[in-house]
Formats: structure tokens, C-alpha cells, sequence
């Protein structure tokens, strides 16, 4: 599961170095000041989570990570609905949010065997 990490720290990389390039590739539209702090603390929580699913590969923080990913999908799945200058990017990033997850529950349901 390390190529899952490896994904997350590299998603996360690009929202926090250049969250413009990402919303701006995503939607066609510069990205606003507050879009550009938002893209940036996403990529902050995905750095931190991918450092620990690194650090401490248990099915714990796995299943932990699965709750963090559905939360995030379902804030996705809110600007989807509510907020139209976010729907696009948020479509993409709650669909990766459920890639996660999906990944983080088959990471929670493999035999420990003391490595990722």
C-alpha cells in the first residue's frame, strides 16, 4: 500500500506548491485567494496523513484514514451541490477522496504482517 501513500503525498505536494495550477487545470478559472488557502490545508491534511499511513502502517490508522477520506468526500459532495464555483474541482477531489478510502479499506483489511 505504499503506492497508495506515494499517490497522497503526491496530490498533497501539488495542492500545497500550486494549488493555482491544480484549481486552474481542474475548472479553466484562476483560482481565488481563499480557493488557493483551501487547496493548500487540503494538501497540508493529505501530507500529514501520508506521513503517518508511512510511519505506522496498522489497520487502526487505516480505518482512520477511511473516516477522514468519507469526510472529506462528503464535504466534496456538499460543494458539489451547494457551492457552483467549486462543483467541478469538487467533483474530482470527493471522487479521489473515495479512491483513498477504497485503497485505506483493503490496506485495513489485509493480514498484519509488521510491514505496509
Amino acid at each position: 500500500m505504499r503506492g497508495l501513500a506515494a499517490a497522497r503525498l503526491a496530490w498533497g505536494g501539488l495542492l500545497v506548491t500550486v494549488p493555482d495550477l491544480v484549481l486552474g487545470t481542474l475548472t479553466g478559472r484562476p483560482a481565488t485567494r481563499s480557493q488557493t488557502r483551501v487547496l493548500r490545508v487540503l494538501g497540508t491534511r493529505h501530507l500529514v496523513q501520508a506521513g503517518v499511513e508511512l510511519a505506522r502502517p496498522t489497520r487502526g490508522l487505516a480505518r482512520a484514514g477511511v473516516a477522514v477520506d468519507l469526510l472529506h468526500a462528503a464535504t466534496c459532495a456538499g460543494a458539489v451541490a451547494l457551492l457552483p464555483a467549486w462543483r467541478r474541482a469538487a467533483l474530482i477531489d470527493g471522487t479521489g477522496a473515495v479512491v483513498f478510502a477504497t485503497g485505506g479499506l483493503t490496506r485495513a483489511r489485509l493480514p498484519s504482517t509488521g510491514t505496509p
